[in-house]
């Protein structure tokens, strides 16, 4: 496998897409608000119609009146490394402290943060019209200026010259201007169907120059517009912040947040059953129900973004090259058995596209194409002198996946196909996977914020446009609209390809098979309302519950 593939998977994956074609304005009310845009032709994720969620108002919410008052305290497994914006390693957590052109939200589509208005006045040209009402917080060394176009610019400019960022960024603009301090102008080289999840990925925060002047780098400092400032910072202890009172909504109504490094879901969940935490985001059904019979406490479950694979590498198993041994391994794997005994049902069949998405399959289509069937498996297998086949099927070192490989080796032994399992730990893993050094590979694909890279991950050189084949499979007609629809900005007609495209996946089974998509489950205390369960995590771009405890 190429260097580039190790060199940018991170950045790409968090470069994630979303886009909608049309002049779209934004109500000043953002997430708190009743969203009052008019779209104009277009779709989005938020719904297939261009119609976006109305979220809460301050005056009045399905939830009650907001309160003003209180801290929430939830937690993390993994130490916060960084809280540079600009960085994979701090981008977790800079919602917390920055604002963004657009925010990519599960609960209302795409809607403008900084951005109050954009048009796209044709394919190649985009124009972001910002709200004048946006200042930095009141430290040094901004000291509560207006924020404008100009920190657009240097945000984005300096985003693609962070370690790890992938060179496409750059190649992707054929100019940027601001002829005012309200305005940014954007020009593609070629269409940008995805446009609107650039300018909204989490990597891009708005930062301003003189902070980045100062300190050199931002991996200790937050110095940003967003809804909250910092208090107090520990890689392995976690993060205190407090409300900015000068942000420019409503919200947030808490005085503060609390996020602890907590390294295990035993002792996460035994915090949040003792109220030394209000939120519990459990990975699973189980662990989920375990605080059923906690007093006082809500669980809801919500489609997670994350989805299973399985990798059938072709350029080391000649075998998998081969449709009918790849349609015979997809034909004797049971979906519906490995999500009913590892998930408790708590999760969905997924085409190549997985359901969370605008662009994937109806259900019962994707139904139909996963029918198990050993018999003609092992007539296919028959038919390609492949009866013997036998390959090595790798994964991660995580109870999930041992389980998982245990069922897929029993499922495929039944087609007369000898699976050899090898777990791996994941960095070990990783490193083995980005140099295509496995014959077959279970990975679980990260919560992209749209259908970009599931979509272009069937490309026959994946979503990164790699030298070589990446699977050993090449098929340059569905390569061909692939490529057409990243440059597709109409977001119906983008829906439409990838649908189409979908299709003849399917029928070639791979190589990459996709699985499935679990649930994910939200446990809370009653008292903290104005919440949606939100596969982005706890409190990405969602700052409007409040406390009420009576």
């Amino acid at each position: 496998m190429p260097d580039d593939w190790k060199d940018n998977y991170w950045k790409r994956s968090a470069r994630q897409r979303l886009s909608r074609r049309c002049l779209i304005q934004i109500s000043a009310l953002g997430m708190a608000g009743a969203v009052s845009a008019a779209y104009l032709g277009c779709g989005g994720d938020g719904g297939k119609d261009g119609n976006s969620t109305a979220g809460p108002t301050a005056a009045k919410t399905a939830a009650g009146t907001p309160k003003r008052g209180g801290v929430i305290r939830s937690s993390t497994l993994s130490p916060i490394l960084s809280l540079d914006p600009n960085s994979t390693q701090g981008m977790a957590v800079s919602p917390f402290f920055y604002s963004y052109l657009v925010h990519v939200t599960d609960w209302q589509g795409t809607v403008g943060d900084l951005a109050k208005s954009w048009e796209v006045v044709d394919d190649l040209e985009w124009v972001f019209n910002l709200r004048g009402d946006v200042r930095f917080q009141d430290i040094d060394p901004v000291n509560g200026r207006l924020l404008t176009s100009e920190d657009v610019l240097y945000s984005t400019k300096r985003a693609e010259t962070m370690p790890g960022a992938s060179p496409e960024w750059a190649k992707t603009y054929a100019g940027r201007e601001t002829p005012d301090s309200h305005t940014i102008v954007i020009r593609t080289k070629k269409p940008e169907g995805y446009m609107l999840d650039n300018m909204g990925s989490p990597l891009l925060a708005v930062v301003p120059g003189e902070a980045v002047e100062k300190y050199g780098d931002l991996m200790s400092n937050a110095t940003g517009s967003g809804p909250f400032m910092l208090q107090k910072w520990s890689r392995n202890e976690g993060l205190d912040v407090v409300r900015n009172p000068t942000y420019y909504r409503d919200f947030p109504y808490i005085d503060g947040y609390r996020l602890r490094v907590i390294p295990d879901h035993a002792s996460i969940g035994a915090a949040f059953r003792a109220g030394s935490l209000d939120v519990y985001v459990a990975p699973d059904k189980i662990l989920a129900d375990a605080m059923k019979d906690v007093s006082g406490v809500t669980i809801q479950n919500y489609r997670e973004r994350k989805y299973t694979t399985i990798m059938l590498n072709g350029t080391k198993l000649e075998a998998f090259k081969d449709e009918r041994v790849r349609e015979a391994v997809d034909l004797a794997i049971d979906r519906k058995t490995i999500i009913d005994k590892l998930y408790f049902g708590a999760a969905e069949l997924a085409g190549p596209v997985p359901p969370v998405f605008d662009s994937s399959l109806p259900a019962e289509e994707v139904e139909a194409a996963y029918q198990t069937d050993v018999a003609k498996a092992k007539q296919l297998l028959s038919a390609a002198g492949a009866e013997s086949l036998s390959f090595q099927l790798t994964f991660t070192s995580t109870t999930a996946q041992s389980d998982l490989a245990s069922v897929i080796k029993a499922n495929l032994e039944k087609a007369g196909i000898q699976v050899n399992l090898k777990v791996m730990e994941f960095g070990t893993w990783i490193a083995e996977a980005m140099a295509g050094k496995f014959e077959a590979t279970i990975l679980e694909q990260y919560p992209y914020i749209s259908d970009d890279i599931p979509i272009q991950w069937h490309h026959s050189r994946t979503y990164l446009r790699t030298e070589a084949l990446y699977l050993g499979v090449d098929d340059p007609e569905a390569d061909n609209t692939l490529e057409q629809i990243q440059q597709t900005v109409d977001y119906e007609e983008r829906v439409r390809m990838a649908q189409e495209v979908q299709r003849k996946v399917l029928k070639r089974h791979g190589p990459t098979l996709v699985l499935f998509q679990p649930r994910g489950y939200w446990c809370a205390y009653d008292y903290l309302k104005g919440y949606v369960p939100t596969a982005y995590g706890f409190g990405m771009f969602k700052y409007d519950m409040w406390i009420d405890k009576g």
